[in-house]
């Protein structure tokens, strides 16, 4: 793990790993004996110097640890389209008959030029949706290329 450090700054420093190492080499005290690390002081006017250190880290394994894993938060937040699937009303003609989702792959894909644009795409880009929640009647007639019913009877 030094090491790499070690020729990491040396190369950064376009020096030796050797010279390196003899200008940042410490010891650091641990409660299993002394060890070897990298120390880069840096003084300070009035105040003590600050030290990095790095390493001198022993890596024992701890078998009287215990190990506590955080259940992960789970948001219970319905979606957008679930909401407005649940509301059950067409997007357009406002019916209350079986509701079905229309989707694009792309919001890039409904700005097409030179054409009318369909009301169907206009709620769709005005939204900023790639989904409208629609009867069965508005969402064949969206398929065959018409224009959708707007009255919901």
């Amino acid at each position: 793990m030094q090491q790499s450090l070690v020729r990491t700054l040396a190369n950064k420093h376009k020096t030796s790993a050797q010279r390196i190492w003899a200008k940042y080499k410490g010891k650091t005290s641990t409660p299993f004996g002394p060890r070897r690390c990298i120390l880069a002081p840096l003084p300070r006017a009035d105040k003590p110097p600050l030290i990095a250190k790095f390493g001198g880290i022993p890596l024992r394994r701890n078998e009287q640890a215990t190990l506590r894993d955080p259940v992960p938060y789970r948001f219970n937040r319905r979606s957008d389209v679930t909401q407005r699937l649940t509301r059950g009303k067409c997007e357009l003609c406002e019916s209350t008959e079986e509701v079905e989702v229309h989707h694009v792959r792309k919001l890039a894909d409904l700005h097409k030029r030179g054409r009318a644009v369909p009301l169907w795409k206009e709620v769709m880009i005005a939204r900023q949706r790639k989904t409208l929640v629609l009867c069965q009647a508005c969402h064949r007639a969206i398929h065959r290329g018409q224009p959708p019913r707007l009255d919901p009877t």
